[in-house]
C-alpha cells in the first residue's frame, strides 16, 4: 500500500527510482548481509554468480522526499508502507523494482527486457503547473544492458563492484481510461557497490546517471500550450534532448537477521537541460532523500542462480 496526499504526488521518474533503490538495496542485498553480519571471519565473495531464493516476501516502509517532476521547485515528502513479493526463475524476475525477462546473464554482461512504472502527479497545488492537466501514471518498457567493470574482493573484507548500465524504454501514460504514447527515455550511467565493508555487514552505494528524453516526453513535462499560458507562464514549445543527470549516494545495513535498513540521497543536476527556458523549469539543482526499512518474513528453500552486479535482481 502506498500512502499519499490527494493533492499531488512525487515526480514520477524520481519516485520510481526511489522505489527501485529501496527494493534493490534492501531486498536483493538482504541475503548478502545475512551471510556476513555477525561473522567477522567470513571469507570474501569472489564470484558474481550467487544463489537467491526462488521467492520471498515481506513488508517495507520508507520516508521519501522529492519533487513534482525534474527541475520542479515544489517539494514533496511522503511516507509509504507496502508489502513486497519477489519471484525468480533463470529467465524471469518479478519484484525488486520491476519485471524483467532475462535474455543474457553472464558474470560480465547482463541484458534483459525490463518493465517499470511510476506515479501520477496532480497539478493542483503545484505553483508552476496550477490549472494545467494532471500528469498521469507512466509505464516504461524496454531493454536494459549491464556490464561489470570491476568485481574485486578487498583484503580488509568486503566486495567492490563497479558496473555500467544503459537502458532505452518506451513511455506510456494512462489514467486507466486510455493509454497514450509519451515517447521514450534513454539513460546511461555508472554504479558502485562496496558491500560488507571490513566484514561489518554495511554496504556503501553510489551511482551517476545521465538521462535523455525525446520531444514527446519533454513536452509532457515542460510544454505550455496556448490555452494554458498566463502572464507568469508564457507559451512554450518543448524539444527533445538532455533531461537531467542524477547522483545517488547511500548506505545500507542489517541490524537484525531479516531486517534491512538503508538511507540514501539523490541530487538532480538540471543545468544545461534542453528545456531550461520553460516556465515549468524552476530549479537547476534538486536534492531528495530516502530512508527505508525492509522486513523479510519468509523465503523459499529452493534457490535460483543469478548474476549479481550490484543492481536489483
Amino acid at each position: 500500500m502506498v500512502t499519499f496526499s490527494p493533492d499531488r504526488q512525487l515526480e514520477m521518474r524520481h519516485f520510481h527510482k526511489l522505489l527501485v533503490v529501496f527494493a534493490s538495496l534492501s531486498v536483493s542485498t538482504l541475503g548478502w548481509a545475512q551471510e556476513s553480519v555477525g561473522s567477522t571471519d567470513a571469507a570474501p565473495v569472489t564470484s558474481s554468480v550467487l544463489n537467491r531464493p526462488a521467492w520471498e516476501f515481506g513488508i517495507g516502509g520508507g520516508y521519501f522526499s522529492g519533487f513534482d517532476y525534474p527541475a520542479s521547485g515544489d517539494e514533496n515528502r511522503r511516507f509509504i508502507v507496502l508489502p513486497y513479493f519477489i519471484y525468480r526463475t533463470p529467465l524471469f524476475r518479478f519484484g525488486g523494482g520491476g519485471v524483467r525477462a532475462v535474455a543474457i546473464e553472464r558474470p560480465k554482461i547482463k541484458l534483459d527486457l525490463s518493465v517499470g512504472g511510476s506515479l501520477n502527479a496532480s497539478s493542483d497545488g503545484n505553483s508552476a503547473r496550477q490549472g494545467m492537466p494532471d500528469l498521469d501514471f507512466l509505464f516504461e518498457i524496454g531493454p536494459q544492458l549491464e556490464i561489470s567493470l570491476l568485481d574485486k574482493a578487498i583484503a580488509s573484507g568486503g566486495q567492490l563492484k563497479l558496473r555500467f548500465t544503459s537502458e532505452v524504454r518506451a513511455v506510456l501514460a494512462t489514467d486507466f481510461r486510455g493509454i497514450d504514447d509519451q515517447g521514450f527515455v534513454a539513460e546511461a550511467g555508472i554504479g558502485m557497490n562496496y558491500r560488507n565493508v571490513r566484514r561489518s555487514g554495511i554496504d556503501l552505494l553510489a551511482a551517476f546517471d545521465v538521462t535523455y528524453g525525446n520531444e514527446r516526453l519533454q513536452d509532457y513535462f515542460y510544454e505550455v500550450d496556448p490555452e494554458f499560458a498566463t502572464q507568469d507562464r508564457p507559451e512554450f514549445d518543448a524539444r527533445g534532448g538532455y533531461l537531467q543527470s542524477e547522483l545517488f549516494v547511500g548506505i545500507g545495513l542489517q541490524p537484525l537477521k531479516n531486517v534491512r535498513v538503508f538511507v540514501g540521497s539523490f541530487t538532480g543536476l538540471h543545468d544545461g537541460a534542453s528545456n531550461e527556458d520553460s516556465p515549468l523549469f524552476e530549479e537547476k539543482t534538486t536534492t531528495g532523500f530516502a530512508l527505508g526499512v525492509v522486513w523479510r518474513i519468509a523465503q523459499s528453500k529452493r534457490q535460483v542462480e543469478i548474476v549479481d552486479m550490484g543492481s536489483n535482481q
